[in-house]
């Protein structure tokens, strides 16, 4: 992050502004739990590919949930609905940016197939860049529902609001991540936007009481200070898988009690 610009709202009326960012209550009964966890990784410089492998909860929140996760649901689709304009140099909020010798895209004026660019992979040193005083609303979309993510921040020093949405678009909870309590999660990256590298934070949201594959993100000018994270979500199974499995298994108990009992008989 750099220092950036005086904010402007690029063609907003102050109306409309008010909208975009107004913060609604969420449904009842459902809330962002946050959780603390470890990462594994293949790829240490900076400058290069990162290669995300599992993650670890480390503490006892989500003991219940299960520890280790190696499988992820990716980000898929995009919506900007606001994004400070773009004019050169500072300017703007949210941009595809990677490490300088990474693989990956780099545009200045993201897009939605930037950000999915940039976002659906396991690549950590692929990320959103914000603009120090920029602004942005932008809907994630994952293509199954879950309630486990895992949010990556470079500098652990902003802020990020993360609200969870159903199919309507009506929001069940949100949380605003600060990435200044994070844990740091072992690697640095030094990206195109930046000129040294920066230490990286992890933080998890657990959705208790619902699921969901939307996510909106907003970064509210200088107050927020430019959030530049990567963000994955856990493989759950299904309600009714785990619903499947538990009778499969107690099935197949009935039919071993069934068997030496009647061999035993």
């Amino acid at each position: 992050m750099n220092i950036k610009r005086i904010l402007t709202w690029a063609g907003l009326t102050a109306g409309t502004a008010l909208a975009l960012f107004a913060s609604p209550a969420g449904a009842a009964g459902i809330s962002f739990a946050p959780f603390s966890f470890s990462t594994s990784f293949t790829g240490s410089a900076p400058k290069g590919d990162i290669w995300l492998n599992s993650v670890t909860t480390t503490d006892s929140l989500t003991a219940a949930l299960g520890t280790t996760y190696g499988s992820f649901e990716l980000v898929s689709g995009a919506n900007i609905i606001h994004n400070d304009s773009w004019t050169g140099g500072d300017t703007g909020a949210a941009s595809s940016d990677r490490g300088d010798n990474a693989s990956g895209v780099v545009l200045e004026a993201a897009t939605n197939a930037s950000i999915v660019a940039s976002l659906g992979n396991l690549n950590l040193n692929n990320i959103i860049d914000t603009e120090d005083r920029g602004s942005f609303v932008i809907d994630l979309f994952f293509n199954r529902a879950t309630d486990r993510f895992f949010f990556w921040e470079r500098g652990m020093n902003s802020s990020l609001l993360v609200q969870a949405l159903d199919d309507a678009g009506n929001k069940l909870a949100e949380y605003l991540l600060d990435s200044s309590t994070s844990n740091y999660a072992g690697y640095s990256i030094d990206t195109v936007e930046i000129n040294h590298s920066q230490r990286v934070g992890a933080q998890g949201l657990w959705l208790n009481g619902a699921r969901t594959n939307r996510l909106r993100l907003i970064a509210n000018g200088a107050a927020f200070n430019g959030p530049d994270f990567k963000v994955v979500a856990a493989s759950v199974p299904e309600p009714a898988t785990i619903a499947g499995t538990v009778l499969a298994a107690g099935a197949a108990i009935a039919a071993r009690r069934k068997r030496k009992a009647q061999a035993e008989a």
